[in-house]
């Protein structure tokens, strides 16, 4: 697989930076090794980083991704937070990704400007 993800801890909030190609299987690896970094820190929050990633998913993809696949990763219900931060031309297209997390229960976003995914993420 080509992707690379590094995992900071910072100010209460893990950041994680995706680099690669834009997968399915990658971004739920990614998520997976997300929960268990979250789980074994106490972190709740998440910041997210795909703007080095490189391709989309399509429709029937981001669907199957937000809406069952990344639920069954387990300690994603643990994460109290998650700010995705993509590139400006990505955004309506993983805006379906967040409504179909969120519908799912996940309190997550998606920016393309870092310092509001901040804000928000320090809220609530």
């Amino acid at each position: 697989m080509d992707s690379n993800i590094s995992f900071v801890e910072h100010d209460g909030h893990a950041r994680i930076t995706l680099a690669g190609v834009r997968t399915p299987a990658i971004l739920l690896a990614a998520a997976a090794q997300t929960a268990v970094e979250c789980r074994a820190r106490g972190i709740q929050r998440v910041l997210i980083d795909v703007r080095g990633m490189r391709g989309a998913l399509d429709t029937l993809e981001a669907y199957e991704v937000a809406g069952h696949d990344l639920l069954a990763q387990d300690g994603i219900r643990e994460l109290v937070r998650v700010a995705v931060l993509d590139r400006h031309e990505n955004i309506v297209r993983v805006r379906f990704f967040e409504t179909v997390a969120v519908n799912r229960g996940l309190d997550l976003k998606v920016f393309d400007d870092e310092a509001q995914a901040m804000r928000w993420l320090a809220k609530g």
